[in-house]
Formats: C-alpha cells, structure tokens, sequence
C-alpha cells in the first residue's frame, strides 16, 4: 500500500529550517514531492532518516520548481563494501520520521516536502 504524508518548510532568517515529515514510518520510500513555495532556488536540501540516518536524498539548488524526486540506494558488495554497478534498491525506513535540512533557502520562506512510502500495514 502506497501512503504519503507532507510538512510545510519554513526557515529561519538565515535562510536554514530542519523539519521532520511522518510519525513512525515504516517503509519503503518510493518518491518525494518538493514544492518550494517562496523557497530561493539556491535552497539545498539534505534528507535523511531521522533516528537511523540513512541518507535518503542530497539535492543543491533545488530550484524554484515543484520536482519530484525517486531515490534509492546503490548496492554494495559483502566481501569488500565496493559498489555494484547498476544495482539498486528502495531506501527503508523502520519506525522513523524523515528528517529535512534546508541551508540557503531565504529569509523565512516557505515550501512543502511530501514523501510517498510503500507499507505491507492496513491503513
């Protein structure tokens, strides 16, 4: 079952917001939605699980258009930790929020990050 769930970013007069999207999801992460509103189109995003830290996507001058983004994760080898070449897999979240950093994003501006995830949970 797909599900999705959104917060409003606003930052701080230097242009910086942290935010936290969800309750405890549980998950796969299949896309995420950026809306940046009266963003600045230098507004750097950094989003990560929130208590595992897994990054899930890096993104500079995120722009002034909504965008929608599918992150995953490339594969690496047990042996070694080298990467697989072409391998790729969703990006898991286990009982977490997703946490949103946003550096240079203007002078308290707003946007909207929505993340779309795949849960086997009954709604």
């Amino acid at each position: 079952m797909i599900k999705y769930v959104s917060t409003t970013i606003t930052t701080d007069s230097s242009g910086d917001a942290t935010v936290y999207v969800g309750g405890a999801l549980r998950g796969r992460v299949i896309a995420l939605k950026y809306a940046p509103g009266t963003l600045a189109t230098g507004a750097d995003l950094t989003i990560t699980g929130e208590t595992t830290a897994v990054p899930i996507l890096v993104k500079a001058n995120a722009g002034t258009s909504t965008v929608w983004f599918y992150p995953v994760a490339e594969l690496n080898l047990n042996t070694d930790g080298s990467a697989v070449t072409y391998a790729f897999m969703y990006i898991n979240l286990v009982d977490e929020r997703v946490k949103v950093v946003v550096a240079q994003g203007g002078d308290t501006k707003t946007g909207t990050i929505t993340v779309f995830y795949e849960t086997a949970e009954a709604v």
